[in-house]
């Protein structure tokens, strides 16, 4: 089975809270107030949105968006398919380091929570070229030798 990164869980809250209505309209139709939303979309916020307030939020607009996702990843995907998308995440995560890095050294200045964001950041880019290398050890190990080079 596949796994979401924290970026895409983040996006697919905001998907959801927007087809909500936005923050306050998804407040009102779950447990949660609207900070907590908010953490949920914000990719450098730890928190993942809890599967009832999920349900809660999807079953407001009779639509699955969150929940949808989270099934397609249970759908078994070609091998070679996979990898490219795997690619791309590790190319994004990867930009979002340096991306974290510049706005940290924009004052001229790394803080204790500007160094903690650069980690989390790194940690992000490291898990994603470990799926990718999980993936092309799948493939190396279910490819004959004279294909793997095709």
């Amino acid at each position: 089975m596949n796994k979401l990164s924290h970026r895409e869980h983040s996006r697919l809250a905001g998907e959801l809270i927007e087809a909500c209505g936005g923050l306050e309209e998804a407040a009102r139709a779950c447990r949660v107030k609207k900070s907590a939303l908010s953490g949920y979309q914000n990719p450098h916020d730890a928190s993942t949105m809890p599967a009832d307030v999920i349900a809660d939020l999807e079953a407001y607009i009779a639509r699955p968006i969150y929940s949808a996702a989270l099934f397609d990843l249970c759908k078994a995907k070609p091998i070679t398919g996979c990898l490219k998308e795997l690619a791309f995440d590790l190319a994004q995560e990867s930009m979002d380091v340096v991306s974290t890095v510049r706005e940290a050294l924009a004052d001229g200045r790394l803080s204790p929570n500007d160094m903690d964001l650069i980690a989390a950041a790194e940690r992000d880019a490291e898990e994603a070229l470990e799926r990718v290398r999980g993936v092309r050890r799948a493939i190396e190990a279910a490819t004959p030798s004279p294909l793997r080079a095709a």
